[in-house]
């Protein structure tokens, strides 16, 4: 059997976006939207689910910048006067992806257009 596996229920277009830019930029709900997102697919990853549909055809999804992103994050909550008490579990071993899937990088221009686009309350 395989040992990657594929579920468009855990990872699919619902679900699971890294947006990429400044914090400063997220309203609350995004902001506190990709903090549980990154928390929510840790054992989806330590169970080697697969990323195809978050890399292409637009990448929405950086796991070279997980844990950064992570903190990044963290630091914003805080600055914003919020509680973050929940530190990122280990990561999982991401050596099971392509190089390309692993390096893959967000577009910004894409992650602005698209908040503009859904979010009245972003600053983008």
């Amino acid at each position: 059997m395989d040992s990657v596996v594929y579920c468009a229920e855990y990872l699919g277009d619902r679900h699971m976006r890294m947006w990429m830019i400044d914090p400063k930029l997220l309203c609350h709900k995004h902001l506190l939207g990709e903090h549980g997102e990154l928390h929510k697919f840790i054992p989806s990853f330590h169970k080697k689910y697969r990323i195809d549909n978050r890399v292409a055809p637009v990448v929405q999804i950086e796991l070279s910048s997980y844990q950064s992103r992570h903190d990044e994050l963290a630091t914003e909550m805080l600055r914003r006067g919020m509680n973050h008490k929940s530190p990122l579990p280990e990561l999982p071993d991401f050596s099971y992806l392509p190089p390309e899937q692993y390096e893959a990088k967000v577009d910004k221009e894409v992650s602005k257009r698209d908040l503009r686009d859904r979010c009245e309350d972003c600053k983008v």
